[in-house]
């Protein structure tokens, strides 16, 4: 399956964004959260030292911490400032404990030293464990923080990054678009250009005013030029060639005639290989000349040569009084050479004028896949086992009429050339032979599928 390049771009730019805003998401969280986290350790050990201040003996030998002089915060209970003391295995706890105990083992180290974060109670806690001497004794402080609403505020901000991100994102995905759209605007033009110069409405393309296109239309327009200078040689050799053949043939048939009193067996020998070689390269010759898949920028109407056509056959069947009913529209056009028209269309009609009683039927339809010619005769028509007989090159099924048999086979020859479809039945109107050729207008044109069809691809 084929991408666009403005779909690889985005999903690139798409992909390479999500990572980036991924990464500073993950990056300003961690900065956000260990900066709180700093300042919350280092107001823990500022009150550390407070609390060292306030512990005195009491007047009974004990040891106290003396209220007055440490933060207020610590006698309100479960205000989420916690202290415990330890001083010669008498433990000492602040009022906000509420007769709680601050876990000191466990925990996650958050880079500062002695400060761990640790779960109590579903809430999470800065906890600073240190020791100091005082009075030539060992003092444990204890102090702990609960910090869930300060990781709940982070949270709650790293949404709000993402989601900031995000629309940020979508915004410059958004102008992405828009500046590929403008960037590719003259390969838009190509694409349109092309499709005319197919449709046969143009036969060069347009130059356009990119660096990078600029190249590809020159060369598709020397393309086009030379293989309709390629064909136009190849025409010229084959004309070229008949016209020497000719002398030569007719040298050979007046020895033949000169021949015949004397030796009549053997001139007529020589006369039926001296027919077979003219038939034979007549074949050839007519073969040689079909253009095959239209060149870009060709567009024969079928109209004026249907007209021009239908003349010659009148004056060559004026005998017969042959009726012609002709259906086609002025819009119909063949996409390819003029030759090759003349040659499928000539063939056909002759044929049907030839078989004909009285009436022939020609008509003509498109759409937007391909067109459509039907050409009908009230003649005795053919049977369908001989269908395939009549298709050989060369065959003919009654040898009582003139010609060489050729004429299907070059209509079979233009068709496959053309990457079309022949069908032959008999006509449900005229009772004679039906001859339906499909030929594409388009290079991924579909066909209906119909019986006794010949599909040439």
């Amino acid at each position: 399956m084929l991408n666009s390049i403005q779909t690889r771009l985005n999903s690139g730019f798409l992909l390479v964004s999500i990572v980036a805003i991924v990464v500073l998401w993950l990056a300003n969280s961690w900065y956000l959260r260990q900066t709180a986290y700093d300042f919350i350790s280092a107001r823990l050990s500022s009150d550390a030292y407070t609390i060292l201040r306030a512990v005195e003996m009491d007047g009974k030998g004990g040891w106290r911490v003396n209220s007055e002089l440490i933060d207020p915060v610590y006698l309100q209970p479960m205000s989420g400032h916690y202290f415990q003391v330890k001083v010669n295995d008498q433990w000492l706890y602040s009022r906000s404990l509420w007769d709680e105990m601050i876990p000191t083992v466990e925990g996650e180290d958050i880079g500062q030293e002695y400060v761990r974060r640790v779960i109590k109670a579903g809430h999470p806690w800065l906890v600073l464990n240190q020791a100091f001497m005082k009075a030539g004794l060992k003092v444990q402080l204890v102090l702990a923080e609960d910090v869930e609403r300060i990781d709940q505020s982070l949270q709650k901000q790293g949404w709000a990054v993402a989601g900031t991100g995000m629309i940020f994102l979508v915004v410059l995905l958004v102008v992405q678009a828009m500046i590929i759209r403008s960037g590719l605007r003259s390969l838009m033009g190509v694409r349109s250009d092309i499709a005319r110069l197919k449709q046969g409405e143009v036969r060069q393309l347009s130059h356009v005013n990119t660096r990078e296109v600029d190249p590809l239309i020159t060369e598709i327009n020397y393309l086009v030029q030379a293989m309709e200078l390629r064909l136009q040689r190849s025409r010229n050799a084959v004309g070229n060639l008949a016209h020497a053949a000719k002398t030569p043939l007719t040298v050979l048939d007046r020895q033949i005639e000169a021949l015949k009193p004397r030796e009549p067996g053997l001139a007529e020998d020589m006369r039926e290989q001296s027919v077979r070689l003219r038939d034979l390269m007549q074949r050839e010759l007519t073969r040689a000349r079909i253009a095959g898949a239209a060149l870009p920028g060709q567009r024969i109407y079928l109209l004026p040569e249907m007209d021009k056509l239908l003349r010659t056959l009148k004056a060559i069947y004026r005998d017969k009084g042959l009726s012609y009913r002709q259906r086609v529209s002025d819009k119909i056009y063949f996409p390819g050479e003029r030759d090759d028209l003349m040659e499928l269309l000539g063939n056909l009609m002759d044929n049907a004028s030839k078989w004909a009683h009285s009436r022939v039927s020609v008509a003509a339809d498109a759409d937007e896949n391909c067109i459509t010619m039907v050409i009908e005769d009230d003649g005795p028509g053919i049977a369908e086992d001989q269908i395939e007989r009549l298709l050989t090159r060369g065959e003919r099924l009654d040898e009582s009429t003139d010609g060489h048999g050729l004429g299907m086979s070059i209509v079979t020859d233009i068709v496959r050339q053309y990457g079309g479809q022949l069908a032959l039945d008999r006509s449900e109107r005229l009772q004679g032979l039906r001859v339906t050729i499909m030929l594409p207008l388009h290079t991924k044109a579909e066909f209906p599928i119909s019986q006794q069809s010949e599909e040439v691809a």
